[in-house]
């Protein structure tokens, strides 16, 4: 740690106390360490974003199958599915936990989802600003084709993903809770980015769903 830059170790420190925070509060109520999958999860997620800072140091473009093998897990959708599982308050076993992290079918798909709509949304503003390669730009580099005609190929992959997402929770053996979880995921990150993603490209239109949900009464007649 002495050897990160100061930003780093503020964000460094952040992460250590929450994970600390949250296999303690865990251990305190179930006879179970959850530290060895949350720091896999973490060097996992470390891992694929150094890969993709190389990318982006040695202006490398991957191919389309590099980037989305990388990308779907870079996103952050299999760390953030085993945090909220541990923060559901279900009864954790170590078996339930083997069961998320081997669930790789459910999460990959619904991972890839989750990344393909934010490139859509995202990456011309992300590409201007200084940024690792889109999804977008690996077709257009290695495929040959215009932005107009890689935007049908990763909504045709996005419907792909769909379908195989649906057919794994049909016939899934992970708890339904998990099934349940990664659907909401993936859902919310398509609201998300199907007006941008309400931050570098925000149109306002997430601004009012967000209104409506939370701070616009809801009637009941």
């Amino acid at each position: 740690m002495e050897n990160l830059p100061e930003y780093m170790k503020i964000c460094y420190v952040a992460i250590l106390n929450f994970v600390n925070e949250m296999v303690c509060d865990v251990s305190k109520h179930q006879d179970l360490n959850i530290l060895p999958y949350i720091k896999e999860e973490w060097a996992n997620l470390c891992r694929l974003h150094l890969i993709e800072a190389r990318w982006f140091r040695s202006a490398y473009i991957p191919t389309v199958n590099e980037y989305l093998e990388n990308s779907c897990i870079s996103i952050g959708a299999y760390a953030a599915a085993i945090h909220a599982y541990i923060l559901q308050g279900f009864t954790l076993t170590e078996s339930s936990l083997h069961c998320l992290k081997n669930g790789s079918e459910l999460l990959y798909w619904s991972s890839l989802i989750a990344r393909l709509s934010d490139d859509l949304a995202t990456w011309e503003v992300e590409s201007k600003r200084g940024d690792v390669a889109k999804s977008i730009q690996c077709y257009m580099v290695h495929e040959g084709l215009s932005e107009v005609e890689a935007r049908p190929r990763i909504k045709e992959l996005i419907n792909h993903s769909w379908k195989k997402l649906n057919e794994e929770s049909a016939k899934s053996s992970l708890p339904m809770s998990i099934i349940k979880m990664t659907l909401n995921m993936v859902r919310t990150s398509q609201c998300i980015y199907q007006y941008g993603d309400g931050i570098n490209t925000s149109t306002g239109a997430f601004k009012e769903l967000l209104t409506s949900l939370i701070v616009k009464p809801i009637l009941i007649e």
